[in-house]
């Protein structure tokens, strides 16, 4: 066939590609609705298939709930299987005495043990730790200390200094003899240098991925370990919303100052930071680890705080960090205090707030003035008038970015983890989040929220509502596809 006859086909070609993208488009819609998933997200996938068939054919394939659904059952199905490994080695570390607990309190604490896999524990010590100097050298501190093993799992491990200093740290204690793994999110962590890596592993550390970008094929890489834990010696455990990156230093370039917290626990806590640690680590790497090194008893426990460790993963439909997060929400009388870095509510979690609210509690959210997720950013501002109508504060920080996940109820109740406000930490992503209830830590929370207060405006509704049209088309267009995030 000639050239002139090739250019000459060229157009009913191309005429016809587009027809197949546009009934593949259309065949997909039926898998769409026997998904079940909520409304909202069933319209949007539909109006992206109808009126973007190309690209919504590609997104669905990618992201798709039945390829969710089939990975997430390989993990859930690794969890059961290491369950039965585990026991026998947890020594002491669920106290058989009753939690020191009462009402809405016992509540929210019972709830996170139906739904998510922890155990609540009494007898531990918390540690708010602000920003990434103060974490990094508290980490860097137990590390450095460790004399059995060091257990670490981060979404994001940048390649700077901070991320050397960190690979730095991990290779020094494999080299005393110290079991070091490492557990690292696939996609977070996909620029880590190979040189790193190979260093780490010819140090003697274990390093694994947590769904590897090169398993794109058969899982969707929508799915992302959001968590962050570091356990040492099976005392000290760190958890919250900060990962290994220089921006935790300081800036970002695009967003300005970075803000976020983190916490240090000790007590019959970490046992359940290392369950999920261990959990993870076998189905990414299929190693079972059986020694009763990783769950030491406690003749003394270190502290009076009352501690869950919640977690959340499209392996499990109970959604926990969620329900727990609408219970204490739902459960405020005084006041609710709430830092979120991504804020992206359903509509359970908006109701609960403007009830909250409208009954006279006092709800203070504060969220970023700029963000690294423009889209994000800009669904979370579409809520703002319905949230201000109703009595909720909302105040943005002027400096730049709250990274920070927290939680404060009435003084009494604090969360702290790696779950933002958004549907993404609600379905998609593994997650953890600590439930507490301890004085001294949700005043020091409390403390932290005021003095972001301090550096932040509140976003009042008639300004608000003056802002420029482009402004709302945005947060329109955004909230549109706020679903699909």
């Amino acid at each position: 066939m000639t050239t002139a006859e090739w250019e000459a086909l060229l157009p009913a070609i191309a005429t016809w590609a587009g027809l197949a993208v546009e009934l593949l488009a259309l065949a997909l819609i039926p898998f769409v609705l026997v998904r079940r998933k909520d409304p909202s997200s069933t319209i949007a996938w539909i109006l992206v298939l109808v009126f973007l068939p190309g690209l919504g054919a590609l997104l669905f394939l990618l992201f798709g709930r039945s390829r969710v659904r089939w990975s997430a059952r390989r993990k859930r199905d690794a969890d059961e299987a290491l369950s039965g490994h585990l026991i026998g080695f947890r020594a002491a570390d669920v106290p058989s005495a009753p939690l020191p607990l009462a009402g809405h309190d016992l509540g929210l604490f019972r709830v996170s043990s139906v739904l998510s896999r922890g155990e609540a524990t009494a007898g531990n010590r918390v540690d708010v730790l602000l920003g990434g100097a103060a974490t990094y050298a508290a980490i860097g501190e137990a590390i450095d200390a460790a004399q059995h093993h060091v257990h670490a799992e981060y979404y994001l491990i940048r390649p700077d200094e901070t991320g050397e200093w960190f690979v730095g740290k991990l290779m020094g204690a494999a080299r005393r003899g110290v079991q070091v793994r490492l557990l690292c999110d696939g996609w977070g962590c996909l620029w880590m240098p190979s040189g790193w890596i190979r260093d780490l592993r010819s140090a003697g550390v274990k390093v694994t991925f947590f769904f590897p970008l090169s398993s794109m094929l058969v899982q969707p890489v929508s799915l992302r370990n959001h968590r962050k834990i570091v356990v040492v010696d099976g005392r000290i455990g760190f958890t919250g919303g900060i990962n290994v990156g220089d921006e935790y230093l300081g800036q970002m370039p695009e967003v300005g100052a970075w803000r976020d917290t983190h916490m240090r626990v000790q007590g019959p806590t970490v046992s359940e930071l290392q369950s999920v640690f261990l959990r993870d680590w076998y189905f990414s790497s299929r190693e079972i680890v059986r020694d009763p090194m990783f769950f030491p008893s406690w003749q003394e426990l270190p502290g009076d705080a009352v501690v869950a460790m919640l977690t959340s993963g499209p392996d499990t439909d109970s959604e926990a960090i969620h329900r727990v997060f609408f219970g204490a929400i739902a459960g405020a009388r005084e006041r609710l205090y709430m830092n979120t870095g991504y804020f992206v509510p359903d509509r359970s979690i908006l109701v609960a707030l403007q009830m909250a609210a409208l009954q006279g509690v006092e709800v203070r959210i504060t969220l970023p003035s700029r963000s690294n997720h423009a889209v994000t950013f800009h669904a979370g501002r579409s809520f703002y008038d319905d949230l201000i109508e109703s009595g909720v504060h909302i105040h943005e920080y002027v400096p730049g970015m709250i990274h920070a996940k927290t939680m404060v109820v009435d003084g009494r109740i604090a969360l702290v983890g790696s779950a933002n406000m958004d549907l993404r930490s609600f379905r998609l992503n593994f997650e953890v989040h600590a439930l507490v209830k301890d004085e001294a830590t949700s005043r020091a929370l409390e403390q932290s929220f005021l003095a972001d207060l301090r550096q932040s405006r509140e976003i009042l509704l008639p300004e608000w509502r003056s802002r420029p049209l482009r402004s709302r088309v945005a947060e329109g267009a955004a909230r549109l596809v706020s679903p699909l995030l």
